[in-house]
């Protein structure tokens, strides 16, 4: 009977249409429009992937693409009723939606175990490699066939579990309606047979009332030779309180005469919320914080799990679970009249997985305790685990729909990476899944199935970025060049060929030295390498070196790897304006990069081509081994010059200016310049020229050496006037001396020439080497000594001259910089450091900011509200140059904003009005302790400024900022407010044309 079938065909038509499955290229997700998905089962071997649904099973290929579906739902049902064939037995029946609580496989049968909530979770079984074709349905069950829960928010759990020539399967469930009162909470099921899913004559576990105890199960496992069920309970009804239990049965025990468990206790944590039982250990999610609101990760070493049980089992069988303090350690629990007893010795023994007259079911008291590995900010709800290479990596699946990888490293455990896999909010199912291959994670949520890898290693792209993941399942593949996991590395057991990130000293291969740093191009070398932990190499294996494009055959001695270098035909030209080319040097394993590192070829007659000012410094003070050769003035590479010509190691050189380095314009002078190292032109016989770079003019001057002592001499150049056509107090001139017409020595310092001084205390202030005086003679100018007569010198400047002030406002407070534009406003800053006053109180002048004569900047006292003046600069007797301009005090007053609120991200024009607000020149503004920059220059009763983004919600006092005076709004803070959101738009499409 299938009361369903009714709505199948329908609803089948309608899924179809709605959600296609996904193209090849994007599976790695599945879902199904308005479906709900409860539990998720995978093949073995064949890697099929099986979603149980309301109302649907689905199965997928390992890659999520949909190969099958059936139907299972909804019916007519009620929780209140047996399963019925005539709608009459049942009045309150109405259309349920089917649910999946158990979803198994059977892989010697070959079928798909679907339990559902509807009439009172029955089972049935479907063809694995089609689920929709059913295989078996009961089409009037009895009660002994009531399997899983039969409400969809209890949790049942299940295992298929080998027997001699057939599988059971072991039924774990929890209390819910008033039906499921009679239904044992652990229970074994035939699967084959007349009667599939039936508990007759099989074990299950007696409960003399199971609300008393309440169980509510987590997971169910089991390794080669027992079944571990995980849940919750309360003691009898007096106990109230909530503990953590495992519970073991063997695998072959159909009567459950083996049935043991024993409390967990995670220290300081609460409820174990999920489990996963990874090779050697069971892994727990304990609830943790305030309200469960965060988790803990405990491990539970499974020989110590199994002892303790033996323990308890002991103390049962043979000492009437009394411990050697007499204590009691152990019961028989859940109500039945079964007691723990007093049989010999061995019986523990004999009886490994018990039998008729050991007592059962065995609670021990004493919990297995253990300390958190580690916390979670949010409650986890699916554990997974791996061990790979000795090493055990967990994956934990949160209730915000986040799956954490965690790297199981002794107490150094850590979450290397976290990422969003299901919905924000949507928990991950308990049902998370490790592909056949340990490649891929199958993560369920109630919307969708995903396929994610435990590794990213392959998105790794060099080997900086394989070790800086951390991900313990990942490591660099020295030969073939790429991230992958350990066994996907041919030679990863040999040593230096698989870099992991966890390894002491572990570091991506380098080239620790080159000898030579660089090479000349004009010749070819050999160059080596040292790049330690160097990977050995077969017999017939090589490596060889990539300059560039460049191809040269390694030699390896250890860790030192020796190339030779390119011919010059085979290098790429220098770039323009460089003296040489550097190449990426990389030794290479066929066609993998194994370490790589730059490498120039330099050109030491580039050297001098590009340095014309001073060829000989550059040629022998630069990067490479490049020598000057002083008689053809050339810079070469290697040991020497020319046969016959010496070789010059240090600079031939105009040093500087033996005579003043500053020049009166329109005064004949004589230069002299010194120089060094030019003994190498003894004998030769040479002119020499001195060059001035004038501007718009390049001046030669005959010159004549003079030696002195050692390497020493002096260049003499012709006297001349100098009169540069610049309007500029002080000119620097570049000056050069050649030895004939091109052969030039490098550079002297530059010359200055005085010329124009505009004011007296300019004038003053001059280099005192020039000369220069204030002469009142015809035009009052600044004048070369000599060139004034003597009675038209003037000793003292005139009165300052004050051109303007900024700005003319500032606040009460004072600490207002005051900018005052001028001439004969002091020689130096001692002249103007106490001759300031600005309304008549004292302007303290900033020394950094003076400017000779033109420039004071000074900062303002504090002065009443109200107080004007103008500024005055009184420098020693003279008498003070007074400015037209007046400079106020005034106070700045905030009075409102507007607008008063808007969105935290920022954005909003914000006007904040008040009075005399246009005070300084220095404004900002802030609401909070964000700056909000000022848009419109300030006017008077308004500044205009835009807000900047907020972490969050709330309320932010605006102050404005006068110079160092500060107002703030404080009865008006301005409100962010939590950014819009985009809802929904419609039309949700248009149309072109």
């Amino acid at each position: 009977m299938a009361p369903w079938s009714p709505f199948g065909p329908h609803l089948l038509l309608v899924l179809l249409l709605l959600c296609p499955p996904l193209p090849p290229t994007q599976a790695h997700r599945f879902s199904a429009l308005n479906t709900t998905f409860n539990h998720l089962a995978l093949a073995p071997g064949r890697g099929t992937v099986y979603v149980g649904a309301v109302n649907r099973l689905f199965q997928l290929s390992p890659e999520l693409q949909l190969e099958a579906v059936a139907v299972t739902g909804p019916i007519f049902d009620s929780p209140d009723c047996v399963p019925f064939r005539d709608p009459a037995e049942c009045p309150q029946a109405q259309l349920t939606g089917n649910a999946n609580q158990l979803l198994l496989v059977s892989s010697r049968a070959q079928e798909l175990v679907a339990c559902g909530q509807v009439r009172q979770g029955v089972c049935e079984k479907r063809r694995l490699e089609d689920v929709s074709q059913l295989l078996y349905q009961a089409e009037d069950p009895g009660d002994g066939q009531f399997v899983a829960a039969n409400a969809p928010g209890v949790a049942t759990v299940g295992l298929v579990v080998p027997a001699p020539g057939r599988d059971l399967l072991l039924v774990a469930r929890g209390l819910a309606g008033k039906l499921s009162g009679g239904v044992p909470p652990l229970t074994v099921r035939q699967l084959a047979g007349p009667q599939p899913f039936s508990s007759e004559g099989l074990g299950r576990l007696v409960v003399g009332d199971l609300s008393d105890y309440n169980n509510s199960y987590v997971a169910a496992f089991a390794n080669a030779h027992s079944a571990y069920f995980v849940f919750r309970r309360r003691g009898a009804r007096a106990q109230a309180d909530y503990r953590s239990y495992v519970a073991r049965v063997c695998l072959g025990d159909a009567n459950l005469y083996s049935y043991v468990e024993v409390p967990l206790h995670c220290h300081g944590q609460g409820l174990i919320q999920a489990a996963f039982l990874a090779p050697g250990t069971l892994l727990g999610a304990f609830a943790a914080g305030p309200k469960g609101t965060q988790a803990a990760l405990c491990a539970f070493p499974l020989a110590e799990l199994d002892s303790s049980m033996e323990q308890a089992r002991r103390l049962c069988y043979t000492a009437g679970g009394r411990g050697p303090s007499g204590t009691e350690e152990a019961t028989v629990e859940y109500g039945v009249t079964s007691r723990c007893v007093t049989l010999p010795p061995d019986s523990p023994e004999s009886y490994p997985c018990g039998d008729e007259h050991t007592p059962s079911p065995i609670a021990g008291r004493q919990p297995l305790e253990a300390r958190p590995l580690l916390h979670l900010g949010q409650p986890i709800s699916a554990i997974a685990a791996l061990q790979a290479d000795g090493h055990m990596v967990a994956f934990l699946g949160d209730t915000q729909g986040q799956l954490h990888k965690v790297f199981l490293n002794g107490s150094q455990s850590q979450v290397y990476h976290s990422q969003q896999v299901g919905p924000p909010g949507s928990a991950i199912s308990p049902d998370l899944l490790v592909d056949n291959s340990s490649s891929h994670l199958y993560v369920l949520t109630a919307q969708q199935v995903d396929r994610v890898p435990v590794a990213a290693c392959p998105q790794l792209p060099d080997c900086t970025s394989c070790l800086q993941a951390r991900d313990p399942l990942c490591g660099w593949c020295i030969l073939q060049g790429r991230c992958t996991r350990k066994g996907q590395c041919a030679r990863a057991a040999q040593p230096n060929q698989w870099l992991w990130s966890y390894e002491e000293d572990s570091r991506c291969l380098h080239v620790q030295s080159l000898l030579p740093a660089h090479h000349p191009r004009q010749e070819e070398g050999q160059v080596t390498l040292s790049v330690p932990r160097l990977p050995t190499l077969a017999m017939d294996e090589y490596f060889h070196c990539a300059f560039g494009d460049y191809d040269s055959l390694a030699q390896v001695e250890g860790p030192h790897v020796a190339c030779v270098t390119p011919p010059q035909d085979q290098l790429p030209l220098n770039p323009p304006g460089t003296d040489h080319i550097t190449l990426s040097l990389a030794l290479m394993f066929e066609d993998v990069a194994i370490a790589v590192t730059n490498f120039s070829f330099y050109d030491c007659s580039a050297v001098h081509a590009l340095e014309v000012a001073a060829p000989c410094r550059a040629c022998v003070s630069s990067l490479w081994r490049c020598h000057w050769c002083p008689q053809s003035s050339r810079c070469v590479y290697g040991e020497h010059c020319p046969e016959g010509e010496r070789t010059i190691y240090s600079t031939q050189e105009v040093e500087g200016l033996a005579s003043p380095l500053l020049v009166p314009v329109g005064w004949e002078s004589r230069l002299a310049l010194r120089v060094r190292n030019l003994q190498h032109f003894q004998g030769l016989p040479a002119s020499y020229y001195c060059w001035l770079e004038l501007p718009g003019e390049l001046q030669r001057l005959p010159a004549s050496l003079e030696e002195t002592t050692g390497d020493a001499g002096l260049v003499y150049c012709q006297a001349q006037q100098f009169h540069p056509p610049m309007a500029q107090r002080e000119l620097p001139v570049p000056i050069y001396v050649t030895r004939g017409e091109d052969q030039r020595l490098d550079n002297a310092r530059p010359l200055h020439g005085a010329v124009g001084h505009p004011d007296c205390s300019h004038c003053q202030a001059a280099n005192g080497s020039l000369g220069c005086l204030w002469c009142s003679h015809g035009q009052p100018a600044c004048l070369y000594g000599p060139l004034c007569p003597p009675g038209a010198v003037e000793l003292l400047c005139p009165t300052p001259t004050i051109d303007m002030i900024e700005p003319l406002t500032g606040p009460p407070e004072g600490g207002l910089a005051l900018t005052i534009l001028g001439s004969n406003l002091g020689r130096d800053f001692a002249d103007v450091q106490d001759a300031v006053s600005v309304a008549g109180r004292p302007c303290n002048p900033d020394p950094a900011l003076y400017r000779t004569s033109a420039r004071i900047v000074c900062v303002t006292s504090p002065a009443p509200k109200g107080t004007t003046g103008p500024i005055q600069v009184a420098i020693k007797s003279r008498p003070p140059g007074i400015s037209t301009q007046h400079f106020t005090y005034q106070d700045p007053i905030l009075l409102s904003l507007s607008p008063q609120r808007g969105p935290q991200a920022g954005g909003t024009q914000l006007t904040i009005h008040g009075q005399h607000l246009q005070t300084g020149g220095n404004i900002s503004a802030f609401v909070g302790s964000q700056s909000c920059p000022i848009q419109e220059p300030v006017c008077p009763e308004a500044i205009v400024c835009h807000t900047m983004p907020q972490a969050g919600p709330g309320e932010a006092v605006v102050r404005v900022v006068f110079g160092q005076a500060q107002r703030t709004l404080g009865a008006s803070p301005f409100r962010y407010t939590a950014n819009p959101q985009l809802m929904a738009a419609e039309p949700s499409v248009s149309f072109r044309g």
